[in-house]
Order: C-alpha cells, then structure tokens, then sequence
C-alpha cells in the first residue's frame, strides 16, 4: 500500500517475494455497547483514501454453557470491514480487536507501517478503547524454490540447515523418506515480547487464494517451504492505555523480532535464485 497516493502498491522489496500473508491484530478491552453507527461512519471517513470499500463481516462465536447438559449458544456479531478497492487490503474493527492485513505487503516502515499507523490513531480518537490487551503481528511466507519440494534435501542451500535438521539423514528410519512436516520455536524476545515460528516444507497452499483478502498473485498449487511467523506483545500485570504512539513502538519491536528470524532462515543463494533482491528483506 503506497499511502502517499492512497494506492495498494506494487512495489516489492522482491520481484518474487514469498511474502504471501501480513496480519496485524491489536486486542483491547470490548467497546461497552459496541460500535455505534456514528463510530462505523467515522472510521470509514478516516480511512477513506485507503480504503474506501465498506462492508460488514459477519462471525460466529460459540459459548459453552456450564451446564453440560445445555446445547452450545452461537452468537452472531457484524463487524466493519473496510478494504482497498482491489481487496488485497482490509480493515476489520471489531468491539474487541482491530485486524488490518495484506497480501501486497510493500515494506514495514515504507508502507505497513503508516498505515497502521492511520487506522490506529483513528480508532483511539473515535472509540478511545479502554486500554491494549495484545498486539500481534504475522508474517505468512510460501517459499518456492525451482526443483524444490520433492523431500527435504531439496531445500539444501535455500533454507537455512537448522531449520531442516529435523529431517536428516541421521533421524530417518530406513525406508523412510519425509516429505511434509512442519516444526515450531518459540522465542522469548522482549519483556512481554515473544516470536513463535512454523516452519517446514508443505504443498499447495498455507493462504487461501480465494479468502476474501485476494491474493494479486498466485503460483501454481506445488511444494513450498513454509515459514509462518507470530511476534507478539501481552500485558502481563497491568493493561496500558490506549495510545496509538505506544502501541507503534510496540509494534515496531515485534516487527523487528520477525525480522531477525528471516533475515537468517534464508540463504543469500534463494535471494539470489528466486527472490532476486534489490534493496532489502520482505520484512
């Protein structure tokens, strides 16, 4: 999203980049009452130039009574959601949580970042939510390798050989010959900060092409290596205020977190081969 022109952009860090999926959630105290009319019709004013397209997002929350005894209560709420005109951007503003996500990701301080940036400071000065519960930040990468996929030492020189140990010729029973896994870290980072990664090789596809955040581009249906990363900030003993200036530190410190694991999950030979890197990484 290039906000200067109040475009979804199409300038890449990559020509080709794995980058499929960008989501930023920020959780907070539910809005008493929810959101009001005059609430939903100032949101869509303050994110007009971005994101014009306004239309409601209907989810279902189950409740499990006490009583087993009792059938389970499905509640239906509709939540704004406002999304570029390509629909490769959206905005959902819920009564408990903001989620803004892409799948034209451009950049985090070149283009996620001021946008975040805009939707936040609107929703504190329209709604003024109570205090931050969470904030995380996601990062959903499909990696595709020519030649790669058919078992794990394809991936040998693209990823990085940590992350494939797991399917080593030294833990392989004979006979046996993995093809799909998927292994998990979780790292804690900073104070109430931590980093959890999925990784492995997988087939088809980790992010729907037809979910209602469209995807611009679509490889074929094939093996990829996915790398799947959470960084996440939680309250612990205390919920802050609602402050857009500290929520984007905040996230600012997330973003790093996911950063710094892809910056060495990957190899110079796959930005070289296949992400043809110019300036710099995807996140």
């Amino acid at each position: 999203m290039v906000i200067a022109d109040h475009r979804a952009g199409s300038t890449p860090p990559f020509r080709n980049p794995p980058l499929v999926l960008t989501v930023l959630e920020i959780r907070y105290p539910e809005i008493a009452g929810g959101l009001t009319d005059a609430a939903v019709a100032a949101m869509k004013e303050a994110v007009r130039d971005s994101l014009p397209v306004m239309a409601p997002q209907i989810e279902h929350q189950i409740g499990v009574p006490i009583d087993a005894s009792m059938p389970p209560q499905v509640e239906q709420r509709s939540s704004p959601r406002f999304c570029a005109s390509d629909q490769a951007t959206a905005l959902v503003v819920r009564r408990d949580a903001l989620v803004l996500e892409t799948t034209v990701y451009g950049g985090w301080a070149e283009h996620f970042r001021p946008l975040a940036k805009q939707v936040t400071e609107a929703l504190e000065r329209i709604c003024a939510p109570d205090g931050l519960l969470r904030i995380g930040l996601r990062y959903i990468d499909e990696i595709r390798a020519p030649g790669a996929g058919g078992g794990p030492d394809d991936w040998d020189g693209y990823i990085n050989p940590r992350l494939l140990a797991a399917a080593s010729a030294d833990l392989r029973p004979d006979g046996m010959n993995p093809t799909t896994w998927q292994g998990l870290i979780q790292y804690q980072t900073e104070a109430s900060c931590a980093l959890t990664v999925r990784y492995g090789p997988q087939e088809g596809y980790a992010v729907d092409p037809q979910g209602p955040t469209r995807r611009k581009s679509v490889a074929p249906a094939g093996p990829y290596f996915l790398l799947d990363s959470d960084a996440f900030w939680s309250g612990d003993d205390e919920i802050p205020e609602f402050a857009a200036g500290c929520i984007l530190k905040l996230c600012d410190q997330v973003h790093q977190a996911a950063s710094d694991f892809f910056k060495i999950a990957v190899t110079d030979r796959l930005r070289a081969e296949v992400f043809d890197q110019h300036t710099k990484d995807p996140t």
